[in-house]
């Protein structure tokens, strides 16, 4: 670890806040990490695909050889409607692989957290500490401290909120924005900044009968779209299912909600010879869950900064989010570690700076990831007659998908890279990486 005085607490120790340790770990920045479960992997969760700008980081910070061999490449995604017809195939993760060298991957939550762990040093372990749910955050002129419901604290320099969609990091920096004299009504959130049109329900089952491991396949219609990922011993499957009425609240949902919504919708084909009902018999794990959409207007206050869910959540059906959320790190790390080898105990004025600079740098790329993962959703629900003619006569254009593809391509390649790392084990496709200017490490580890 570091021989400087910047501390950073991260609060979540999901993908994006073990992105964060690793990220800060590879810059020489010293951190803590506090998660609120009983341990920092766990083996709980829904898969996530991990598209070429989340590969990247992970190419970037020698870890992609390692998370090849824990996840499955994937091809064309087969299309069905909620009758078992076909609707054409989709390729967009074919593309990727021809455009950018990479093909997007299927892992589990387990999997990919375990990679992140295992990345880092013995020093990084002993400063990661399970069963830590915040209560309060204070701040003074020259640090932040994250107040524990089991009493103890911990003092830093800066705070990270990773810790999710109802982050309690959040939830405080707004208190504290709330209790400041100066402050304007525009640097204040909601309470409830995001919207909930969808609400999910995620089955992990074992890879079974014409399934085989990186197979991806959708059952579009009105009011439910479910998404597939086969793996090499589990598949997931997410069905979205369009709410009466959008909300702010939070929904929580229980044992009698999961019955009825199989009762409602068990019968959807996942495959030639797979239903959802089949799938939801032979689970292993299995979820009920709000999808709420939205970013949230400030991401910073004094010594506190958002990334990830915390700051915006989108829902799962182009697998943006948690793609984006380590994006942001890779943003928010660049701005640290500039401010930290300038100087060995920044002002506030600075790190406000480096915080405005991360935020700039993300929100537009972010407002536009949530609106065309609202809009897939949309389109896969039929949520009216222009989205299923679009999902029907558009979409399964095969052109239309390599152009829209290529329109992407330039983003994509420009997503931003670690600045005191090489690029290393990333291959190049069609359209090149745009490369950063190696920096210096922040401090010398």
């Amino acid at each position: 670890m570091s021989t400087s005085n910047f501390k950073v607490i991260i609060v979540g120790g999901g993908p994006v806040g073990l992105t964060a340790a690793n990220a800060l770990s590879h810059a020489g920045i010293n951190f803590v990490l506090l998660e609120s479960r009983p341990n920092i992997v766990i083996d709980a969760g829904s898969n996530l695909v991990i598209l070429p700008m989340g590969l990247r980081l992970l190419g970037q910070i020698g870890l992609l050889d390692t998370f090849n061999a824990v996840s499955s490449a994937l091809g064309q995604i087969q299309r069905f409607d909620h009758n078992g017809r076909d609707l054409g195939e989709v390729n967009f993760f074919v593309h990727h692989k021809e455009i950018h060298g990479i093909a997007s991957r299927v892992v589990s939550r387990h999997a990919l957290t375990q990679v992140l762990y295992d990345a880092l040093p013995a020093s990084a372990h002993a400063e990661m500490h399970a069963n830590k749910k915040v209560r309060t955050i204070t701040t003074t002129p020259s640090s932040a401290t994250v107040h524990c419901t089991d009493g103890t604290s911990y003092t830093g320099t800066i705070v990270i909120g990773a810790d999710g969609a109802h982050s309690l990091v959040r939830a405080q920096m707004r208190a504290l924005a709330l209790q400041s004299p100066s402050t304007s009504l525009d640097q204040i959130n909601e309470d409830h900044p995001f919207l909930t049109t969808y609400r999910s329900l995620w089955i992990r089952f074992p890879t079974q009968a014409d399934l085989q491991p990186g197979d991806a396949k959708e059952t579009h219609g009105v009011g439910c779209a479910i998404q597939l990922f086969a793996g090499e011993e589990t598949s997931v499957i997410g069905m979205y299912e369009r709410l009466d009425e959008p909300t702010k609240d939070r929904l929580r949902f229980g044992p009698a909600d999961e019955e009825a919504f199989i009762k409602r919708w068990g019968n959807l084909p996942l495959s030639r010879q797979l239903t959802v009902q089949d799938a939801y018999d032979s689970r292993v794990q299995a979820g009920l869950v709000s999808l709420e959409e939205g970013v949230v207007r400030n991401w910073s206050w004094e010594r506190i900064v958002l990334v990830g869910d915390a700051a915006h959540k989108f829902t799962p059906s182009t697998g943006a989010g948690c793609n984006n959320g380590m994006v942001d790190v890779v943003a928010l790390v660049n701005e640290l570690s500039r401010v930290v080898s300038s100087q060995e105990a920044p002002e506030m004025d600075t790190i406000a700076g480096a915080f405005k600079a991360y935020q700039e740098k993300r929100f537009a790329a972010v407002v536009s990831g949530c609106e065309g993962a609202s809009k897939a959703t949309a389109t896969a629900t039929w949520k009216n007659k222009v989205f299923k003619f679009v999902d029907l006569h558009v979409i399964s254009s095969h052109r239309v998908q390599k152009y829209l593809m290529h329109q992407a391509a330039p983003k994509v390649a420009a997503t931003p890279a670690l600045e005191f790392v090489e690029d290393g084990q990333m291959p190049e496709g069609k359209v090149p990486w745009v490369q950063s200017a190696v920096l210096p490490r922040a401090v010398k580890a």
